[in-house]
């Protein structure tokens, strides 16, 4: 069965004839959140976390327990944005002739063919293209709520966060995904499975030594690190030359997230 995590409430002003209010429902495969920006004071107003138990598989279920646990789902929005966070995306040359073919079999070439899938393609700066695609079943299930809701990547905001030199780090329950920077060029950026605290560091540090060689001149910033994850950062910290831990202010939301828990845990939710 799903369970609601967690769920902070401020008032929403939203109406018809004032939508200044725009929902971010990030979406992964274990997982839905509520994520909602307020665009004239640029805070967020409002959050929900949504999982599904171990047992449960798919999104049926967890769609099904949102429509009576949800105290967002039926509020007024300016725009909705089905966020997809999962590591079937990559970011490519953009091609002179856009051709939709050609970008998909770039992606089933790197992840293997996946039937059932709409692919969309998001242009990143003047000659890349981050391409991705979403399960059917998914789109379906959400649009039912939302019929106006438009699908981004996690990935695009990732690759968003301006850095000229560096490595940043977005924890998520059970992936993180890793972006590493040089001279202003991204020389990685992927998700991988997080699998122990000795693996993940191994998998970092190894990642940071192929590609940029010297981690002791590489600053690393971290988004999402939490109790349960403490000694995984812990354990990396040393080996660069600086360690900053992202906190956003993020407005009345980041008041009551402080209550009861470091409001960083949900950092990679509030970057939008």
């Amino acid at each position: 069965m799903a369970n609601k995590k967690i769920g902070i409430y401020t008032d929403l002003v939203s109406n018809f004839n004032n939508k200044v209010e725009d929902l971010y429902l990030i979406v992964d495969q274990h997982s839905i959140v509520f994520s909602v920006k307020n665009n004239n004071t640029n805070e967020y107003v409002a959050f929900e976390h949504f999982v599904n138990s171990a047992d449960n598989t798919g999104w049926h279920q967890l769609i099904a327990y949102l429509q009576n646990n949800s105290k967002l789902i039926q509020a007024t929005f300016g725009n909705v944005y089905f966020v997809w966070n999962n590591a079937r995306c990559l970011l490519t040359k953009k091609l002179v002739k856009e051709d939709t073919l050609l970008y998909q079999q770039e992606l089933d070439l790197v992840f293997g063919k996946s039937n059932d899938e709409e692919l969309y393609l998001k242009s990143i700066g003047n000659d890349k293209m981050l391409v991705f695609s979403v399960p059917d079943v998914l789109s379906t299930l959400l649009s039912r709520s939302f019929p106006t809701g438009k699908w981004l990547h996690y990935m695009e905001f990732v690759l968003t966060q301006e850095i000229q030199d560096g490595a940043l780090l977005f924890l998520f329950e059970n992936t993180f995904c890793l972006r590493l920077i040089q001279g202003g060029e991204n020389q990685l950026v992927k998700y991988f499975p997080s699998e122990g605290d000795d693996q993940n560091c191994y998998t970092i540090l190894n990642a940071c030594k192929q590609i940029l060689k010297d981690t002791n001149t590489t600053e690393l910033k971290v988004w999402g690190i939490n109790h349960m994850e403490g000694s995984f950062i812990n354990a990396l910290a040393p080996y660069f030359k600086a360690f900053e831990i992202k906190l956003d202010q993020i407005g009345d939301v980041q008041t009551t997230l402080n209550k009861n828990y470091p409001n960083h845990i949900y950092a990679t939710y509030f970057i939008f």
